[in-house]
């Protein structure tokens, strides 16, 4: 029995629509490449440490080619972008391709590149909205990401200028932890805290005499609101469940961290910031600042900067933010104040420029000495951010250039190794074993960002073995010598580590992976420190104003981030969730100050 001829109707109605559709969908994922006319095009997009140049051929209708021309992404950890989203763009006709995972900024820098190529058009710069800046903030990491978005939310005209090619400085790469006191996370978990306790930690964790009292004391109070302050913007703290800490613990649990890392609280400050892009809020990326200008009462009233194209031009407002983060990107500054071998996950752009500046206004530096290392790094490369990682705690004896041991390699926690591996002569430390005395199955050797892609163990200490980064012997005086370390001083501290494992009593207290090293093959890796950041600065107010030699304000300056030194604020340790502390707490007070002295 056929069906009424009403319902025919509908189905017969259906069934065109559907096929409407369908053609729609089709033309829509037509490439627009297809209206681009044939020949090579080039273009640029912002990668993690600078602009991506690119050339798009375009043969037929049709992208036949994408090459990646100039960049200055790190060697290694780029490679698999650089490699596969042009073969991607081109096989997918389009630069809607995926990313490659552990090489997200790359990726998009490439196909930002693409997309410019071919559309040079959307590729033009809005102009600022505004005729005058009423806050400069220099750096567009975490730190100026707070400070201009809290800024703008206040009314003011913000300004915003980094010398690199993207936003989040540091952050784009880091762990996401934060530390912050009677938040609303807390109170959720039904924890009490106070800040008399979080300042309490300070002392006890940071050495009382080591930091400045009255900005500690600041951080402590006003910490929790700003991680509040995050929250509100949208942030996702996952679990949302504070912890005690990521290195020693804290007396109370006020460690939260961002889903994916850092980048979480990057994406959740720009997105607020660019709410304002119309209205009060102005970002300049690739623009170089060369110093500081000042009045002639010696107040700061903006910045020289050069532009993308080379322009030298003056940049002016009554207030500027120094949010330049560290130095751990500078590796002579490095060498100056700190290690003699170091190496660093730093991007490049983590120059120290701001340290130079405010020197040259009269500020002193403290705390410039100490800075948190981490053990075992391989410096496979020339290039000191890209470099291989040992984990140092697997059952490895610690041997100085000297010959000796220098601390219980399993049970020490991260200061312990921090200061192993800092004071070191040299900054030196040689990882020796045999494999009797590793974990079994535990992770030996990893590389790439933060120690992420685990390494087969032979293939990569036969290539460090090539390198000259280990040594492989069959007795303990062949490995002395091959790694010309004193050969009487290294057999004696074997020995003492075997009598320990025999006796049950090392010299250094080690009572877990007590495996004598007695069976060859016997091997030897050089690490040296690694550094995330860096821990010194000037002094400042609660206020976030940058002092002189005299402990007087200098006028129109104020930082926030890195720059103003975690050693400053919880004294000389690593304490959980300081680095991101810093670039929250006080660029969120850094706007507030200054909004109240423009009577916004």
């Amino acid at each position: 029995m056929s069906a009424p001829p009403e319902k025919r109707r509908i189905s017969i109605m259906r069934k065109f629509l559907s096929l409407l559709l369908a053609l729609v969908m089709v033309l829509c994922c037509i490439p627009a490449v297809a209206e681009t006319a044939d020949g090579v095009y080039e273009g640029t997009g912002a990668g993690l440490n600078g602009q991506i140049k690119v050339s798009v051929t375009v043969s037929g209708g049709k992208i036949t080619e994408v090459k990646v021309l100039e960049h200055s992404e790190t060697a290694g950890i780029s490679d698999p972008a650089i490699e596969k989203i042009p073969a991607a763009i081109v096989e997918a006709q389009s630069a809607d391709v995926d990313i490659v995972s552990g090489a997200t900024f790359t990726s998009k820098g490439i196909i930002e590149a693409v997309k410019n190529a071919l559309n040079p058009d959307e590729a033009k710069e809005a102009t600022m909205p505004f005729e005058q800046p009423d806050i400069l903030v220099i750096g567009a990491g975490m730190a100026g990401l707070a400070t201009a978005a809290r800024a703008a939310e206040l009314g003011l005209n913000v300004l915003v200028v980094d010398q690199a090619a993207t936003y989040g400085g540091s952050a784009n790469v880091a762990g996401g932890t934060l530390l912050g006191t009677c938040t609303r996370m807390q109170k959720e978990a039904g924890i009490e805290d106070d800040p008399d306790l979080c300042f309490a930690d300070f002392v006890r964790l940071g050495g009382a005499g080591n930091f400045n009292e009255e900005i500690a004391r600041e951080f402590a109070e006003i910490s929790g609101e700003a991680v509040d302050w995050l929250d509100d913007l949208g942030t996702d703290f996952g679990d949302r469940v504070p912890y005690f800490g990521v290195y020693q613990p804290l007396n109370v649990a006020r460690n939260y961290s961002g889903k994916g890392g850092a980048r979480a609280f990057v994406v959740s400050l720009y997105a607020e910031l660019e709410k304002y892009f119309s209205t009060n809020a102005y970002m300049m990326l690739n623009t170089y600042v060369t110093g500081l200008v000042t009045n002639d009462e010696g107040a700061v009233i903006g910045a020289k900067a050069r532009l993308a194209d080379g322009t030298e031009t003056t940049l002016l407002a009554p207030a500027t933010v120094i949010c330049t983060g560290g130095y751990a990107g500078n590796e002579e500054l490095l060498n100056k104040y700190n290690f003699e071998n170091v190496l660093s996950t730093s991007p490049a752009c983590v120059t120290g420029d701001g340290y130079a500046w405010l020197e040259e206004l009269g500020a002193p530096l403290t705390n410039m000495d100490f800075c948190t290392a981490y053990a075992g790094g391989i410096p496979t490369s020339d290039d000191f951010r890209f470099f291989g990682y040992f984990n140092a705690t697997n059952g490895a004896l610690w041997i100085n250039t000297n010959g000796e041991r220098m601390a219980d390699e399993t049970g020490a926690d991260s200061h312990v190794k921090s200061e192993t591996w800092a004071n070191a002569p040299h900054n030196i430390v040689y990882t020796v074993f045999s494999s009797e005395m590793l974990i079994p199955d535990a992770k030996v050797f990893s590389t790439g960002a933060w120690g992420s892609v685990k390494e087969e163990f032979d293939p990569y200490v036969e290539s460090l073995i090539e390198k000259g980064l280990a040594w492989k012997a069959d007795t303990i005086e062949e490995l002395a010598e091959k790694v010309d370390l004193p050969v009487d001083a290294f057999k004696a501290t074997i020995a003492a580590y075997n009598d320990g494992c025999a006796n049950g009593n090392d010299p250094f207290g080690r009572t877990k992976q007590e495996v004598a090293m007695a069976n060859g093959p016997f091997y030897a890796v050089k690490t040296v420190p690694y550094v995330m950041i860096t821990c010194g600065g000037p002094m400042m107010t609660k206020n976030c104003e940058v002092l002189n030699s005299d402990g007087l304000v200098i006028e129109g300056v104020y930082m926030a981030g890195e720059i103003v030194g975690m050693a400053n604020v919880g004294g000389r340790n690593s304490i959980g969730g300081m680095g991101h502390g810093n670039c929250l707490v006080w660029g969120k007070k850094a706007a507030e100050v200054i909004a109240a002295k423009l009577g916004k």
